[in-house]
């Protein structure tokens, strides 16, 4: 994507926001001169992804900077294509090529020619969210395909732009030639009358500024216009700043950290689209600007409803496939022959933790329990494995982190994220980390 011929500036600055001294050990944002490089637009969307990830951690999201580096990837992509296609206007003879995707995509990406169609734009925008979701696993996840992609949706939102704008050029031309002969028509009478109401009259004080201000209306239409289409662009600019501002507010209560940055970015992306879609027919008659302002705020409506759907489905499913992946974990250490109380220190919950690690600071408390209560009678928990009964010793100070840390502990903890258990609640508790155990490895 480097050293392509075109306008664009080869000593052309694009700079990045200041980064905080953790970001920069992700990837250290330097200044871009000329057309960006693949590495340099790689390493702005890895700072994205981090930003992103740490906005659930209470004190660490900046909206502002997020939305820093948004615009900074946005700078880097129209560096990209003004290198790559010009930006010229004839949309039409500028062939669009997608990156070659790896075999576990199930998204067939064409090259397009001209402007994309709607389908085109699905399947682009299909495949960027398939591949994210692949960020859980760094081994089938390729950063700089990643960034191909990000960069071919841009080159097809580009193309689209270029294509309304361009079409809407003839009817603002022939607006324009319309009104100047208008004015021309009107204007010449009017100055007739105006000589004539000069030349038949003595009195130089009423009826000669009666003729001036008769003239001055006369000639006043057509400026009127351009004056409302301005003001009502200025309306669409101002509504869509809002919309910006909204869609910030809500990533920052949202606090989700998962691939909502690129997903935040592909939503800004299609708002941007849309709303130039709405500015450029603005040119048209002052009377559509209200039509215009209506559809404007019907689309951020729209799009503020939809904005959490994609985000919760896709959290659902990760939930889904922890489940499933904590299901066979279990399915394997209870297959294994002559297991022991040994068992109960290899289960995994849904974060993948273990016995062992439930308190870092305490790893060897965990560890010695048989041998450190072997004695307590009053601690013991009943488990079935191999079809044969034992006794793992739980403590009662230690109740509260078994249930939290296998999320058992619905109506036995204060809450949901607390080891604390609730007053006479041992029994009950034991038996629950019974039947769990059992159900493992029995």
């Amino acid at each position: 994507m480097v050293d392509h011929p075109g306008w664009y500036p080869p000593g052309q600055i694009c700079y990045p926001p200041v980064l905080p001294e953790n970001f920069k050990n992700v990837h250290d944002l330097r200044p871009i001169v000329g057309v960006p490089s693949d590495e340099e637009v790689i390493g702005i969307h890895a700072v994205m992804h981090a930003a992103n990830r740490v906005s659930g951690v209470p004190g660490m999201h900046d909206p502002g900077f997020f939305m820093k580096l948004a615009d900074h990837l946005f700078n880097a992509q129209m560096g990209i294509e003004a290198g790559t296609h010009l930006l010229h206007f004839r949309v039409k003879d500028a062939i669009y090529t997608p990156p070659t995707l790896p075999s576990h995509i199930p998204v067939d990406l064409k090259a397009v020619s001209g402007a994309p169609s709607d389908d085109e734009m699905t399947k682009v925008q299909d495949a960027i969210q398939t591949y994210q979701e692949l960020r859980r696993i760094p081994s089938m996840f390729d950063a700089h395909i990643n960034m191909e992609l990000s960069q071919h949706l841009f080159d097809l939102q580009m193309a689209r732009h270029m294509r309304i704008a361009g079409e809407s050029l003839p009817s603002l031309a022939a607006q324009t030639t319309a009104g100047l002969e208008s004015h021309d028509r009107i204007a010449e009478p009017a100055r007739n009358t105006a000589q004539e109401l000069v030349t038949a009259t003595n009195n130089a004080g009423t009826g000669g500024n009666a003729a001036g201000a008769h003239l001055d209306q006369t000639l006043q239409p057509v400026p009127s216009i351009v004056h409302e289409m301005v003001e009502q662009s200025s309306q669409l600019t101002e509504r869509f700043n809002q919309v910006l501002e909204r869609l910030t507010q809500l990533a920052e209560r949202s606090h989700q950290p998962t691939e909502r940055s690129d997903r935040l970015t592909e939503r800004f992306n299609l708002l941007f689209e849309r709303f130039n879609q709405l500015v450029e027919q603005s040119n048209q008659p002052a009377h559509r600007a209200n039509e215009l302002a209506e559809r404007s705020n019907e689309l951020a409506d729209r799009l503020m409803e939809q904005l959490n759907k994609p985000v919760e489905k896709i959290g659902d499913l990760l939930k889904n496939i922890n489940g499933v992946l904590v299901g066979i974990q279990h399915a394997i250490v209870r297959n294994h022959k002559a297991n022991t109380l040994n068992a109960v220190e290899s289960l995994v919950n849904e974060k993948g933790e273990t016995l062992i690690g439930m308190h870092k600071k305490f790893q060897n408390d965990v560890k010695y329990f048989l041998e450190l209560y072997k004695d307590e009678t009053d601690d013991r928990v009943p488990i079935v494995i191999d079809s044969g009964w034992h006794h793992y010793c739980v403590p009662n100070e230690w109740l509260g982190d078994f249930l939290h840390l296998y999320g058992i502990g619905d109506g036995l903890c204060i809450d949901a994220t607390s080891t604390i258990l609730l007053p006479h609640k041992e029994t009950e508790a034991r038996r629950r980390l019974q039947d769990y155990f059992s159900a493992c490895l029995g």
